[in-house]
């Protein structure tokens, strides 16, 4: 296995090499508003890695369109392409960037560490991430102009639970990982709705507020995606 992460390790750089003196192969097609599309963004800049950019506007049909569905019958963003490879799942494409084009401890080939790594992806999309569109989705779709009790309470104790996994300044460990930025692309998204009370979770105040100095270009790949989030669910939620 060591062999083998130093091999990608060597690919990495000899593609890095080449890509000085062509067209980026990179294409991520995306939408700022969505977490999982700013999650992607974000990897692509940590890891400074060149790429396009394609704006696809999901509230105007973007994903709907003969072009798009070429490329995602699923319609949904993000849709990461490198070359004749497409990925249509967010944790998916950041696991392949950082093994694929800098592989690093931001996701390690050792087998153990990346269990741990995914397990706290898995913990995002299916409870962090989950949560919180439970809470917020139904209002920004105009479904709800308020947020349930029984969900901001759901909400809560994986607040909790993600308080305490950042206890020791990241998600995993005294590290960043990708699973860092994963959960930055929700938590981001959670600030910015304003409608729960976030003092108690003390250590993901100060986690957040570390995770938006150390991602490049912070503003750009995620700030402003994440107040444009906050905007659409307030233009519907009523307190």
């Amino acid at each position: 296995m060591k062999g083998a992460c130093q091999l990608a390790h060597i690919h990495s750089l000899l593609d890095t090499q080449t890509s000085q003196t062509k067209m980026p192969s990179l294409e991520l097609h995306g939408f700022s508003i969505s977490p999982p599309s700013r999650a992607v963004h974000m990897t692509l800049d940590l890891l400074k890695l060149e790429y396009s950019f394609i704006d696809v506007n999901v509230l105007e049909g973007g994903t709907r369109t003969p072009e798009f569905l070429s490329i995602n019958p699923q319609h949904t963003v993000p849709v990461l392409v490198d070359g004749n490879l497409t990925i249509t799942e967010s944790r998916a494409a950041m696991t392949y960037l950082v093994s694929q084009h800098r592989p690093s401890q931001l996701y390690p080939c050792c087998a153990k560490k990346r269990s741990q790594i995914d397990q706290r992806l898995y913990f995002n999309i299916g409870t962090f991430y989950k949560r919180m569109g439970d809470c917020v989705y139904p209002v920004n779709f105009g479904k709800k102009n308020s947020v349930d009790e029984e969900d901001k309470e759901a909400l809560k104790e994986a607040l909790m639970w993600v308080n305490q996994m950042v206890v020791g300044g990241y998600v995993l460990g005294n590290s960043m990982t990708i699973a860092d930025v994963d959960f930055l692309s929700t938590m981001s998204s959670l600030e910015a709705c304003d409608f729960i009370n976030l003092s108690p979770y003390k250590n993901l105040k100060i986690w957040s507020d570390k995770m938006k100095k150390e991602i490049p270009n912070y503003a750009d790949n995620c700030g402003k995606g994440a107040l444009a989030f906050g905007a659409w669910f307030k233009s519907n939620y009523k307190q």
